[in-house]
C-alpha cells in the first residue's frame, strides 16, 4: 500500500524522485566547491536579513533614516541584523571577485565552462549594483550625496541620459519618490536577478562539469556503460550511468565524485562557519579593536553600546545641502580615484578627466572593460589567448588594488585633504548627535530627525557663532586653561571684543575684577572700554574698597558668587515689595558695598545710575544674553554710542523686531543655549560647563 501511494505521488508530482536524487546527490571531491558554497551562503544571509529589514523599513524622506535608527537602537537585535546584512553584501562582492580570478588563473573559464564564467560575472555586477542602491536607502548624509553624484552622471549620456535620470529619481531631483525606486531596484531587480542568475550559474557549473568528465574519458565511459547495462537492473543502470558520466573532472578532485551527504557537507559547513565568523568579527570590530588598541580605536561612550556595533549610522540626509566629503563604497574607490586622477602641469596639478570628460572613465573605459571580460572565454580558446587573459586580468586586479589604496591614502594622509578629514569628523559628530537627540524622552518628531538637528545648540550654535560673532569675538581657551571637549575653538582673524569661550563660569566672571585680565584681549583689551570706567574702577576704587572693608576678599567672592548664581538662571529674579526672589538683604547690600549702583541697574534700586552700563539684574542669564544680542544699544545694556568710552562700542543689533532682524528669535536662543552649555545629553560623562566654577 505504501509503495502504491509513493508511486502515485511520484507520477503526479515527481517529489519522491526529486527526494531520491537529493539523497544520492554527488559532487566533485576536494575543495573546488568551497567558493560556490560560501557565495551561496552569503547571499542566503543577505536574503534572510533583508526580509527582516524590509519589514521595518519605511521608504520616505522623512522616515527612512528614522526607521534605521529604530532598527539599530530600539528593535532587539536589530543592530545585529543590519550588520550581518551589510557585511555579508561586502563579503559577497569579495568572494565573487576572487572566484572570477580563480576561474581565469586556473583556466576553468574555457570550454565547456564559458557560461559558468559569464554567469559569475553577471552575479558580480549585480552585487556591485546592490551596494550602489543600498547606499542611498540608508538616507544618510554621505549615502545621499555620493549617490546623487553617481546618478547625475546619467545626464552625460546623449539623448537618453536626462529621461533615464528622471526615471531613476522619480522627478527632477532626489526626494521621497527616489527611495521607493531604489528599493525596487535593490530588492526586486538586483536581488531577484541575482537569485535567478545564481540558479543558472549552478546549473551551468553542474552541467559543464559533467560534460568535462565525459570528454575526459569517453572510451572508459563507453566500456563502463556497456558493462553496467549487462550486469545491472533498470535502477542500477541509472546509477551506473550517473557515476560513469562523472568519473573525470578538470578540478583538483582527481576525477572522483562523492556523495554530498558525507564529508563534503562537513567541508561546506566549515566554509559557511568561516564566512559567518568573518561577518560577526566585522560586526563586533569596533569594541574588539578598542580592547586591543584603545588609544587608536574609540567607542561611543556617550551613547548606547549599539552605536559601536554593526554598521555605523551616519547623519540624516539634508536634501537642501550637499556633503562635499561624500565618498563611494570601497568597491568603487578605484573608479572614483581613476575619475579624479591629476597630473602635474606648469600651473600645478590638473585633472586628467575634467568635469565635461568624466564620461570617459565612467562609461567608455568601464564599458570597454566589461566587453573585454565577456570576451575572455573567446580569447582563451587559444593557448596564447589564455596567457594574455591571465596577464591582463592580473594587471587589472593590481591596478584596482593600487587605485583603491591610493584613494584612501590621498584622503587620509595627504596634507592637502585636511578639510576633507575635518568635514568627515564634523559629519561623524552630527551623526552621533542625531542619535543622541533621537534617544531623548520626546523622541523623534513627525517632521523627522533632521528637525531636531536644525534646532540643536550643539550643531547649530557653532555655525551661528562662526557666521555672526567670530568676526569680533574670539572663541578659544584663555591663557593657562585647557580646551573643553564640548567646545571646539573657533578662529577669529580680527578680535575686537571679549573672548566668549565658556562665559557661564565663576572663573570667567572673576576676570572682570582682575586688574590684568580685564585689560587683556580676553575681556576689554580690544575694545574702547579698555580705558573706560569699569577698568578705572577695578584699578582704583575697587582696590580701596578691598583695602578698607574686605581685606581677605570674602565679600568680593560673595559678590562674584551672586553674579554667578544669576548667570545660571533663565531670567532675572522676581522683585516684590517684600524683597527679591532668593536673595537676602545682606546679599543685596553687597552691590552697595562695591558701589555697583553708580553705573549698573540693580535689584530694588530706585535711583537712576550716573553712567549707562549693562543692567546687573539677571546678569548673564539666558534672557539677559538673548537681550544683549538682540539690541545691545538699548538702555538695558550699553545704550547708544555717545562718546569715546561711553555707550555701545561696535556690536550691531541682531533682532530689533521680527521684521528687522539678522537673527530670528529661535536662532538667538540656539546660540545662547550653546554658549551656556545648555543642551540635552543622553549620558553625561563630563561636568556641565554651567556647573564649572
Amino acid at each position: 500500500m505504501q509503495n502504491l501511494f509513493i508511486q502515485w505521488l511520484d507520477e503526479r508530482t515527481g517529489i519522491p524522485t526529486l527526494c531520491n536524487k537529493i539523497r544520492y546527490w554527488s559532487v566533485p571531491a576536494g575543495y573546488c566547491r568551497f567558493f560556490p558554497a560560501m557565495i551561496i551562503f552569503a547571499f542566503v544571509l543577505q536574503a534572510i536579513t533583508g526580509v527582516f529589514l524590509w519589514a521595518y523599513y519605511s521608504p520616505s524622506a522623512q522616515s527612512a533614516w528614522e526607521s534605521l535608527f529604530f532598527m539599530q537602537f530600539v528593535l532587539p537585535g536589530g543592530w545585529m541584523i543590519r550588520g550581518i546584512h551589510h557585511f555579508s553584501a561586502q563579503l559577497l562582492t569579495i568572494l565573487l571577485g576572487l572566484y572570477l580570478l580563480g576561474l581565469v588563473f586556473s583556466g576553468k573559464y574555457r570550454s565547456p565552462k564559458e557560461f559558468v564564467f559569464w554567469a559569475a560575472f553577471i552575479l558580480f555586477l549585480f552585487s556591485l549594483a546592490s551596494s550602489l542602491t543600498g547606499d542611498l536607502l540608508s538616507w544618510t548624509l554621505s549615502g545621499f550625496s555620493a549617490t546623487l553624484v553617481r546618478v547625475r552622471f546619467l545626464q552625460m549620456i546623449p539623448f537618453i541620459g536626462e529621461p533615464l535620470f528622471r526615471i531613476v529619481c522619480g522627478g527632477t531631483e532626489f526626494g521621497t519618490l527616489t527611495i521607493p525606486r531604489f528599493l525596487v531596484l535593490h530588492i526586486l531587480v538586483f536581488g531577484g536577478g541575482f537569485f535567478v542568475v545564481m540558479i543558472l550559474w549552478r546549473f551551468f557549473d553542474h552541467r559543464s562539469t559533467a560534460i568535462a568528465a565525459g570528454q575526459g574519458d569517453a572510451q572508459s565511459n563507453t566500456q563502463n556503460n556497456t558493462q553496467n547495462n549487462t550486469q545491472s537492473n533498470t535502477s542500477g543502470n541509472t546509477q551506473g550511468n550517473d557515476k560513469t558520466s562523472k568519473n573525470k573532472c578538470k578540478c583538483k578532485c582527481n576525477g572522483r565524485w562523492v556523495p554530498f551527504w558525507s564529508s563534503e557537507v562537513l567541508k561546506c559547513s566549515l566554509a559557511w562557519i568561516f564566512v559567518m565568523a568573518v561577518i560577526l568579527l566585522l560586526v563586533y570590530r569596533q569594541p574588539v579593536l578598542h580592547a586591543i588598541r584603545p588609544d587608536l580605536f574609540s567607542v561611543h561612550e556617550n551613547l548606547p553600546r549599539e552605536a559601536s556595533l554593526g554598521v555605523h549610522l551616519g547623519a540624516p540626509a539634508d536634501p537642501a545641502g550637499f556633503y562635499d566629503a561624500a565618498r563611494p563604497e570601497w568597491s568603487f574607490r578605484a573608479l572614483y580615484h581613476f575619475c579624479n586622477l591629476k597630473v602635474k602641469g606648469e600651473n600645478g596639478e590638473i585633472d586628467v578627466f575634467p568635469g565635461e570628460r568624466k564620461y570617459i572613465p565612467i562609461f567608455v573605459v568601464t564599458g570597454c572593460l566589461m566587453v573585454y571580460v565577456l570576451l575572455i572565454p573567446v580569447i582563451g580558446r587559444l593557448k596564447i589567448g589564455h596567457y594574455f587573459n591571465v596577464a591582463m586580468v592580473l594587471f587589472l586586479f593590481l591596478s584596482v588594488c593600487y587605485l583603491t589604496y591610493a584613494s584612501y591614502r590621498h584622503d587620509y594622509a595627504d596634507p592637502a585633504m585636511a578639510s576633507f578629514r575635518q568635514d568627515e569628523a564634523n559629519a561623524k559628530r552630527i551623526a552621533e548627535r542625531a542619535v543622541e537627540l533621537c534617544l531623548a524622552p520626546d523622541g523623534i518628531p513627525p517632521t523627522g530627525a533632521r528637525t531636531l538637528l536644525q534646532r540643536d545648540p550643539v550643531i547649530q550654535g557653532p555655525a551661528l557663532y562662526e557666521q555672526h560673532c567670530a568676526v569680533c569675538h574670539p572663541f578659544k581657551p584663555m591663557d593657562g586653561e585647557q580646551e573643553h571637549p564640548d567646545f571646539q575653538p573657533i578662529p577669529c582673524e580680527t578680535p575686537k571684543g571679549p573672548n566668549l569661550y565658556q562665559p557661564i563660569r565663576k572663573k570667567w566672571i572673576e576676570g572682570f575684577f582682575d586688574t590684568k585680565k580685564i585689560r587683556s584681549g580676553d575681556y576689554f583689551g580690544k575694545t574702547k572700554f579698555a580705558s573706560g570706567t569699569m577698568v578705572g574702577y577695578v584699578r582704583g576704587e575697587l582696590k580701596e574698597i578691598l583695602a578698607d572693608e574686605d581685606e581677605d576678599g570674602k565679600l568680593l567672592d560673595q559678590l562674584i558668587d551672586l553674579l554667578y548664581a544669576d548667570a545660571q538662571r533663565d531670567r532675572m529674579r522676581i522683585e516684590t515689595p517684600n524683597g527679591v526672589e532668593g536673595l537676602t538683604q545682606e546679599q543685596l547690600e553687597l552691590f552697595e558695598t562695591f558701589n555697583c549702583g553708580q553705573c549698573h541697574k540693580l535689584y530694588t534700586q530706585t535711583t537712576k545710575p550716573v553712567i549707562q552700563a549693562p543692567d546687573l539684574r539677571g546678569y548673564m542669564s539666558r534672557d539677559w544674553m538673548i537681550g544683549i544680542i538682540a539690541d545691545p544699544v538699548s538702555t538695558r545694556f550699553y545704550g547708544p554710542a555717545i562718546g569715546k568710552d561711553k555707550g555701545n562700542d561696535e556690536m550691531p543689533s541682531f533682532h530689533l523686531s521680527a521684521e528687522e532682524s539678522v537673527l530670528s528669535r529661535e536662532e538667538m536662543e540656539t546660540l545662547v543655549d550653546w554658549l551656556r552649555g545648555n543642551w540635552y545629553r543622553f549620558r553625561v560623562t563630563s561636568p556641565n560647563t554651567a556647573d564649572e566654577p
